[in-house]
């Protein structure tokens, strides 16, 4: 039989099981599963149809699988493979025995398909069958596409746009000396979204172009936490200036050409009349040129996000993963070679604002990115060693990977291997270079894609950059990049759907993010009954940190070489595992988080099921524990209202703590606050607590020894909760708000709670951060004792669900200072590995870990 065979086989067989599929959608337990499938063979059946009008010959490769993909659904558990014989021209109907049985039998067909629906077994590969059906959602006739060669014609420069590299220097020439706030609290900074399409040749001028930003607002006289962005236009002059008035403040008079001054910016981009600033940048000035109206489709009062989230929690198409691709490329293009270029942009330092466009009332829009940056004379730019890169050329390298966390779906980190680490299990500079190439070379990973044949090339292109070399650091990089990167992803794109610049896409379903956070946090003093130390919530990330967040980003870095190696991926998973259950029971949380959070409840005001969290303290603790053990399945209580207790704040926290302990069986409770005096109620409910092998983790108070430590955090003495003391990132003890250990406590443990970022304004610092931050490690470690390979190994896992038990390994992960014993977490796995070690790669490591905690466990209670 022929490759035309092939192809009629499928339009024959793909309706018949869509009808069977359609027949299940109302069977209870599978409905979701055959609603979502129907769809999905109706977009099949519509790319059959085309395919059959264009007799495309590349297509039946993707036909075999998706027959192959089809074929498995119908047969729970074993699947057989097809006849070895792969030549469409060689294919013949009994090479899919199941899907050729359709014809002859429906009821038949139902069972099975009724079978794979509900099956355990089955549940993988219903997974990687519906991320294959929804490939079917574009020019699937171009999944190869054109080769790369044939895309390299000569570059018409107008198609991509105009290069206005001269303004782009000119505009972060003048910013940077303009935009500082002189307020001490806010350490000079202000912080910007920077459209990265969002540039034009200015109608009034032709010698201008207009640039289009949002700076978030600096209201000072103002002590509420939350700002909002101030739409704002500018206009660049390049080889002519603007006549200046005088150099008088503008903000009393607000007249036409007058300078702003430093001292008045802030409150120009404050100013909250829902109006778009437009300004002048030319000869080094800002000048004043008037108001207008905003840009109607953004939302100014909600937090931006950054790329790292939308593919965290969403699965592009692939017409957006390649006009976020495209986008990206253009802009990397666009602004090379320039300050806004310092370092290389990021996941996290791209992001999207919430839009309204069209019938969308509110959305994120892959063809809209935003640097995220910010402006301040503290900014430290750390120099890598560019001698020992193994790509000459980073920018261009972090683009690529960019582009395979995007095609992909994946975290370049949790692809790390053994080669990404030093000696010293330091992160290597070339870490991202050795995990991107490792992908790159995954054959069956792009194949699982279906990845344009022309995208891959371009990613390649960006990992080993042969046609850059030439250049060193010639402006000529950019016209390379321009050739081989810009150019090929517009006219295949464009060959693919219609131009990149003018082309419409759906809206990213996306949680909402919650308020645009303060622009840097106020000055706080913390008061008993409550420890906690006000923090509004933050989501907008930095592109850059001040220093007392440096080294916190290094201790994250160590804690994710950690991480990266107990972790367990998600292909190991097998039914007995379970993520930890951890509760944290705070102020609340956020609206925007709610569909990460488990189960919430509101003790505050009981029945109401709205999420909320009047400080943001409680949104922080939950970012941070997310931070620390991402795998964690987290249990909100709101129980404080304020950042003050009242006289029911403890029997609220009674209430939770029997009800986390009861209801949710969770198997640590974070209690980041405190109180002054003992509650016995409280008490008895933390000794049910320790009944039901539950971990309580409480903050020690921030007051110094001006009180004694906090409640209940107090009782680590008798050995009923964790204590969590806090430490600067170089695992020192916190003077300035930690009150002294207990002089007989067997442990004082102490772990990070000073300095604090979370890819955002901070730093955050308090014991109450501690605690969370200690509440996350023993999740991370109880987890490691139930992930399969482990569970045999480890001798005496299960006292890690007692307090004595799991101080062990925290001590044995421990070092002494001051009286306190800080946790150094990557400690519990040898710090430096010889070259063999390295060659056994993860399995060896896993293994040292797992006999370190067995190890610390037999020494508390004994072979």
């Amino acid at each position: 039989m022929s490759g035309s065979s092939l192809l009629s086989f499928a339009l024959d067989v793909t309706p018949r099981l869509r009808d069977s599929v359609r027949d299940l959608t109302k069977e209870d337990g599978i409905k979701g599963f055959c609603s979502a499938l129907g769809a999905e063979l109706e977009q099949v059946e519509r790319w059959l149809g085309e395919v059959n009008k264009t007799s495309e010959p590349s297509v039946n490769r993707r036909l075999l699988k998706l027959l192959d993909q089809l074929e498995k659904s119908l047969q729970v558990p074993r699947f057989h493979p097809p006849h070895k014989s792969r030549a469409p021209d060689a294919f013949n109907r009994c090479w899919y025995p199941n899907l050729h049985r359709l014809f002859t039998n429906k009821q038949w067909g139902k069972k099975n398909i009724k079978d794979f629906a509900s099956s355990p077994i089955a549940k993988q590969d219903r997974i990687k069958l519906h991320r294959f059906l929804k490939t079917f959602d574009g020019p699937q006739t171009l999944s190869q596409g054109p080769e790369l060669s044939e895309l390299l014609r000569p570059i018409e420069q107008q198609e991509i746009q105009d290069d206005f590299q001269a303004y782009v220097k000119e505009l972060h020439s003048v910013l940077s000396a303009n935009c500082l706030c002189q307020s001490q609290d806010y350490r000079g900074q202000i912080k910007a979204n920077l459209r990265l399409n969002g540039y034009m040749k200015d109608q009034d001028d032709s010698d201008a172009v207009s640039f289009s930003l949002f700076f978030l607002d600096h209201p000072h006289q103002d002590t509420e936490s939350q700002c909002q962005w101030q739409d704002t236009q500018i206009h660049v002059f390049r080889t002519r200036g603007v006549k200046f008035q005088n150099t008088q403040d503008v903000v009393s008079s607000c007249q036409t050409g007058k300078t702003i001054s430093m001292s008045k910016f802030c409150e120009i981009i404050s100013n909250r009349q829902q109006s778009q600033l437009q300004l002048v940048a030319s000869n080094g000035h800002l000048i004043w040129r008037g108001s207008g109206p905003l840009l109607r489709r953004f939302f100014l009062r909600l937090s931006s996000v950054p790329l790292s989230r939308i593919l965290d929690n969403t699965r592009l198409s692939k017409k957006m993963r390649l006009l976020l691709s495209y986008q990206l490329a253009k802009a990397v293009w666009q602004f090379y070679d320039s300050e806004w270029m310092r370092s290389e942009w990021n996941k996290h330092t791209v992001h999207f604002m919430f839009e309204k466009r069209g019938k969308t009332p509110k959305g994120i829009f892959v063809n809209e990115p935003f640097l995220s940056t910010h402006f301040s004379p503290s900014l430290i730019h750390n120099e890598d060693d560019n001698a020992f890169r193994s790509h000459p050329f980073p920018k261009i390298l972090a683009l690529g990977v960019m582009f395979i966390e995007i095609e992909l779906g994946v975290k370049i980190e949790d692809h790390y291997v053994p080669d990404c680490f030093d000696s010293n299990g330091q992160l290597t500079i070339n870490a991202d270079h050795i995990a991107a190439t490792e992908l790159f070379e995954k054959e069956d990973v792009w194949e699982e894609k279906e990845t344009f044949g022309t995208f891959k090339e371009v990613i390649g292109v960006c990992l080993k950059p042969d046609p850059f070399k030439p250049h060193g650091d010639d402006p000529r990089v950019r016209d390379t990049l321009l050739k081989h990167v810009v150019s090929p992803l517009r006219a295949f794109y464009k060959n693919a759907w219609e131009s990149p610049d003018m082309s419409e896409v759906r809206a990213i379903e996306l949680d909402q993010a919650g308020p645009v956070p303060s622009a840097i946090d106020p000055p706080h003093t913390s008061q008993l009954p409550a420890t906690l130390p006000y923090h509004p919530a933050q989501d907008h990330a930095l592109t850059l940190s001040y220093r007392t967040g440096a080294s916190s980003d290094r201790w994250f870095e160590q804690l994710q070489k950690l991480n990266s190696v107990i972790r367990l991926k998600p292909k190991d998973r097998d039914h007995v595992y379970e993520p930890v259950r951890i509760a944290i029971l705070d102020t609340g949380i956020s609206q925007a988080y709610s569909r990460s959070v488990a189960e919430y409840k509101d003790f505050v005001n009981e029945g109401n099921t709205a999420f909320q969290d009047g400080t943001g303290h409680g949104t922080n603790a939950f970012l941070l524990l997310q931070k620390v053990y991402s795998d964690a399945k987290i249990y909100v209580g709101r129980v404080w209202q304020t950042n003050r207790a009242n006289q029911h704040t403890a029997s609220l926290m009674t209430k939770a703590i029997r009800h986390a302990t009861q209801e949710w069986k969770v198997d640590i409770i974070a209690m980041p606050s405190g109180f002054q005096a003992e509650d016995e109620a409280m008490l008895r409910a933390i000794e049910e607590a320790n009944m039901a092998h539950t971990l309580i983790f409480a903050a020690a108070s921030n007051n110094g020894n001006l009180t004694k430590i906090a409640f209940p955090a107090r009782l680590y003495g008798a050995e009923k909760v964790f204590c969590m003391f806090s430490t600067n990132a170089d695992a020192r003890s916190s003077p300035q708000f930690n009150p002294s250990p207990i002089a007989n406590a067997r442990h004082s443990f102490a772990v990070l709670g000073e300095g604090i970022t979370l890819g955002a304004v901070g730093p955050l610092s308090g014991t109450s951060y501690s605690s969370v931050v200690g509440a996350a490690l023993a999740g991370r470690i109880l987890d490691f004792s139930r992930q399969p390979d482990v569970r045999a190994r480890m001798r005496g896992a299960g006292h890690l669900k007692r307090v004595e038990g799991m101080a062990a390994v925290f001590a044995g992960m421990s070092t002494s200072d001051n009286g306190y014993l800080s946790v150094v977490p990557w400690r519990i796995m040898p710090g430096a590995v010889d070259d063999e070690d390295m060659a056994a790669g993860r399995g060896l490591l896993r293994e040292r870990v797992c006999d370190a905690i067995t190890a610390a466990l037999e020494k508390m209670y004994g072979t």
